[in-house]
């Protein structure tokens, strides 16, 4: 297939060792004031991947990474794939048994968490699976580092686990491991994020060179302002594809900075901006809900590019916060994007100043987008209704290990194309603006994170005591949804609901990850039904 747009022939790592010998002195890092140049940080990267061929890691192998975003997380992003291994990125907020199956399905040879977590993985002790503790201290700056210390609670040396210091050092003394390797396949994939996809059942999303190296280019034709130093605050984080893809993958690609932030918080966050002057800025509409809420008075005149993705932005919030960014000096227009895991971030993108509400932009260079009928799978008219379908080169190589899944999300009609069906409502105008209208699936976003409550109502419903359950997304300014569980006790006895909603939230908690966790549990005596008997969702939403 011929495409409008120049893409290398190369793997992640080749498209930073690319910019590093362009720009060896440009800062590629920024984390609180550790300037890490792209030479150094290639040299990390290098140092990262013989560490890892010391521990007998190769090509096919997985690599989970447990990380937030801290240096750590993009040096071993990058090694993996210079020596072909396959980066699993997974949250550290996730819960234990989710901690259980993502490494065992996956076979992961090592494992490097984040040091607050390590506590979550005590069932691999004897397994024989190296893990290893990464601190988010060890590249902070001398004085910062020796303050985190002295604050911190958990800086206790962990006997049981190697640091990331003592194993960086193994590739120190065996660099010569890679002067044999050249650069993987661009099509064999290089990092695993996990989704619920269109299912609700997690699973692993393989994405390759291909994939990261396309999004990146197209994303910065679509942006059309990105320039060699720019600098992108990355809040978002690296175990999610608009994080991984956009904050620093593409920031890589075009030898810009990437300002590492490890979690939001909106003091925090607004001193960067202020600290660092980024010229570009992406974020979910939580975290544009949050600096509007506050009233966030802080000067955005070197901002030149907003971007919003992860969620739908309401068209008030999307008001309000390009009045924010007029008052405080910026001319730039906040842009919406859209994208899934299944294409790594994004492949639609607002055009500069473009002002429609609702609207996700126009695809990017290289993807196509259409709308069909869910029922005919016929392409439907402008302005009518239908699922959202994708082709093009930023779609996955498959979920992991799931055939059945794969093959009911990727399919090839019958223009001959292999396309990629989202599970999203839409539709498309005269002008090819696609627009967002719903969903297929039932499912809550909060924070930017999916949340699929039949996962919630299944392991609420197979606890004792519990008759039935429902959990629902209700609107909220700031995170755009949060969950709710609306339950139904087999019993009338106080004592015995709560021994029952006590081990419901434990079940909970060992079973999905910290922020799908509902906020709410709300007794009811019995659900509301539709006239077809079903739970009518709607009117729990309506009850908030």
């Amino acid at each position: 297939m011929s495409y409008s747009l120049d893409y290398p022939d190369i793997s992640v790592y080749e498209m930073l060792a690319n910019s590093a010998s362009k720009f060896p002195s440009n800062t590629a890092v920024n984390y609180y004031g550790n300037k890490i140049s792209y030479k150094e940080l290639l040299s990390e990267t290098d140092r990262c991947a013989a560490a890892l061929k010391y521990m007998e890691c190769g090509p096919g192998d997985h690599v989970a990474v447990i990380l937030p975003n801290i240096p750590q997380a993009v040096m071993l992003f990058y090694a993996c794939s210079r020596i072909g291994a396959i980066c699993d990125m997974i949250h550290p907020l996730s819960a234990v048994n989710e901690l259980k199956d993502y490494i065992a399905s996956s076979d992961a040879k090592a494992i490097f968490a984040f040091d607050d977590v390590l506590h979550n993985l005590a069932f691999l002790s004897g397994s024989g699976r190296k893990v290893i503790s990464v601190s988010v201290s060890d590249y902070l700056p001398s004085l910062a580092r020796i303050g985190f210390r002295i604050r911190s609670k958990n800086e206790k040396t962990i006997e049981t686990h190697d640091t990331f210091k003592s194993f960086i050092l193994h590739g120190e003394k065996q660099s010569s491991v890679l002067a044999d390797l050249s650069y993987t396949d661009q099509d064999e994939p290089c990092a695993m994020l996990y989704t619920g996809g269109t299912t609700g059942k997690s699973k692993g999303v393989l994405l390759t060179s291909r994939n990261f190296n396309y999004s990146a280019i197209e994303a910065i034709d679509s942006c059309g302002c990105l320039l060699p130093g720019d600098k992108l605050l990355a809040v978002l984080p690296v175990f999610h594809g608009f994080g991984l893809g956009v904050g620093v993958h593409t920031v890589m690609s075009y030898g810009g900075t990437s300002v590492l932030l490890p979690i939001f918080k909106l003091k925090r966050f607004l001193k960067l901006v202020e600290k660092y002057k980024p010229e570009v800025i992406a974020g979910v509409p939580a975290i544009f809900g949050a600096m509007i809420a506050n009233d966030a008075d802080v000067d955005m005149s070197f901002v030149k590019l907003v971007i919003s993705g992860g969620d739908r932005l309401p068209p008030e919030m999307q008001r309000r916060f390009n009045d924010l960014l007029k008052r405080h000096g910026s001319q730039a227009v906040i842009r919406q994007g859209y994208g899934l895991t299944e294409c790594l971030s994004g492949v639609c993108l607002m055009p500069p100043g473009c002002l429609k509400e609702n609207c996700l932009g126009v695809p990017y260079k290289d993807n196509d987008i259409m709308i069909v009928d869910t029922v005919t799978d016929e392409n439907c008219a402008p302005g009518v209704k239908g699922e959202i379908i994708i082709s093009g080169p930023s779609v996955m190589k498959g979920y992991y290990s799931e055939p059945e899944d794969t093959d009911a999300a990727i399919k090839v009609r019958t223009d001959g194309r292999t396309w990629l069906y989202t599970g999203d409502l839409g539709h498309m105008d005269e002008e090819g603006y696609v627009f967002f209208d719903s969903r297929i699936k039932r499912m809550i976003v909060t924070n930017g994170y999916n949340v699929y409550p039949s996962v919630l109502e299944d392991i609420i419903c197979s606890c004792k005591g519990i008759k039935e359950c429902a959990a629902v997304g209700v609107p909220d300014e700031l995170r755009g949804e949060i969950c709710k569980a609306y339950i139904v006790f087999e019993s009338d006895n106080e004592e015995a609901n709560s021994h029952a909603l006590k081990h419901v939230k434990e079940e909970l908690a060992l079973n999905v990850a910290r922020y799908a966790l509902p906020k709410a549990y709300i007794p009811i005596q019995s659900l509301p039904r539709t006239l077809l008997d079903k739970v009518d969702y709607e009117q729990l939403i309506k009850q908030g």
